[in-house]
């Protein structure tokens, strides 16, 4: 059996604070990086808010005006359908890389429905139009045994699920600006493309977050990354504060001798610093967990040096940022905080919030 490897929990956790572009100006190479693995957006903010904490401007354009279906930045639903800011350059080689495959859960038969609504997407979808307009035409093309009754909705659809993989295999953008999703073709660009863009996907994940296990990258990627996996190259298996975990060697030094982290950002709910980890790793308390990643109306994470050290919730009607400390934050850490709430307000348009701690 191969020896596994001991590293240092602080050096995991720099490693990642490098990777995710936090705690000082971000190098390109991990913008770049971050950016093809996709910057979650939702209601507790948009990916303005996670690009904010990392970066003033992406390419020449101001982070605030940076996420549009012209670009730079569009939105596809990519990572387990959920919407995701990407480059325009890359959409191709993400959505080839979240496509399903034979060997995925539902197999061909659900490759062959998807494969269908995505027929149906490039047909009507030619010009802006709503979601509701968008799956109302796609349901009187498709066949009858992909469409079902959504009580929800009160009308007949096809599910959410293969009609957000439909629409990424289909290149179909998102413009969240409005109350109304309205979907478009995306426009015309240069496609980044590779012979193994899932196994890219992945290899990606390792450089921006380090050592990982299958079930984390399956519960990010929402589809099984163990081919993709078995083709990354030289895997060592690591050990963390009792957690076993696999890494390309050749990331192995970076890691070992990884910075510590520094400093402090405050990151909306569907930031990549939460969601593409090993939760027990990053906050072994299982009660600051449940404070964390809650089901329903998660708040934002207090990053500090690293560790997660409390939540925050934004109010910009009462200009206010609500923060909750696990502890007792330090002077330091509460002015740098508001430096954070700050960016926050900024990429809402807003004046600069008052922090009230708690």
């Amino acid at each position: 059996m191969a020896q596994t490897i001991a590293v240092d929990r602080d050096r995991w956790l720099g490693f990642r604070w490098q990777g995710q572009g936090l705690g000082g100006a971000v190098r390109a190479a991990a913008l770049d990086d971050l950016l093809l693995l996709g910057v979650q957006g939702g209601r507790g903010g948009g990916p303005e808010q996670s690009l904010i904490q990392r970066t003033a401007t992406v390419g020449a354009t101001p982070v605030a005006d940076a996420v549009r279906p012209d670009g730079p930045l569009v939105t596809i639903w990519s990572m387990r359908g959920a919407p995701h800011a990407h480059p325009l350059s890359a959409v191709d080689l993400v959505c080839e890389g979240v496509a399903p495959v034979a060997s995925d859960e539902g197999g061909t038969a659900y490759l062959a429905a998807v494969d269908e609504v995505a027929a149906a997407l490039t047909a009507v979808v030619t010009a802006p139009m709503t979601k509701a307009e968008a799956s109302a035409a796609v349901a009187a093309r498709v066949r009858a045994d992909l469409v079902a009754w959504c009580e929800r909705c009160r009308a007949e659809h096809v599910p959410d699920g293969p009609f957000r993989a439909g629409a990424c295999r289909a290149r179909i953008v998102l413009d969240v600006r409005g109350r109304a999703t309205l979907l478009q073709p995306a426009p015309a660009h240069p496609g980044k493309r590779t012979e193994q863009p899932r196994v890219a996907l992945v290899a990606a994940y390792f450089r921006v977050n380090g050592p990982a296990a299958r079930p984390q990258l399956r519960d990010w990627l929402g589809s099984d990354p163990t081919a993709a996996w078995q083709q990354v190259d030289d895997l060592v298996r690591v050990r963390i504060a009792g957690h076993g975990y696999e890494l390309p060697e050749a990331l192995l030094d970076a890691v070992r001798t990884a910075p510590r982290a520094e400093g402090v950002a405050l990151v909306p709910p569907n930031d990549g610093y939460l969601r593409q980890v090993d939760r027990e790793l990053l906050v072994p308390d299982r009660a600051r967990r449940r404070a964390v990643w809650r089901a329903l109306s998660a708040p934002g994470a207090v990053l500090s040096d690293g560790e997660v050290i409390g939540t925050w919730r934004y109010r910009r009607a009462e200009s206010e940022v609500a923060v909750t400390c696990f502890e007792r934050p330090t002077a330091r850490q509460r002015a740098d905080a508001e430096r954070s709430a700050a960016l926050i307000a900024q990429v809402a348009g807003a004046e600069p919030p008052a922090l009230r701690w708690s």
